[in-house]
């Protein structure tokens, strides 16, 4: 079963490219948190790179959106997309 973002809030737009390509339940995605004001890192993330106070990177399972989706401390979540090799 692939991941259905249409049902997860918190997720930025994702671009139709990345929704055709969404990894099963199994699968790994590279995506920037952003936190609320004020509210603590989830123990369940390990941050990749921090940009700020409140936002970094990191790479999660894919059955983690819905976990992360219910957590009062994330404000937001993007999938991060691959870019073209030029």
């Amino acid at each position: 079963m692939s991941v259905d973002y249409e049902s997860l809030k918190k997720l930025e737009t994702v671009s139709p490219a990345t929704a055709a390509a969404a990894p099963k339940d199994g699968g790994r995605l590279v995506v920037l948190v952003k936190l609320r004001d004020g509210a603590a890192e989830p123990s369940y993330l390990s941050p990749r790179a921090r940009m700020g106070e409140r936002m970094f990177s990191a790479e999660i399972a894919a059955s983690d959106l819905a976990r992360m989706e219910s957590d009062p401390s994330i404000e937001s979540v993007a999938v991060s997309r691959r870019l073209p090799l030029v």
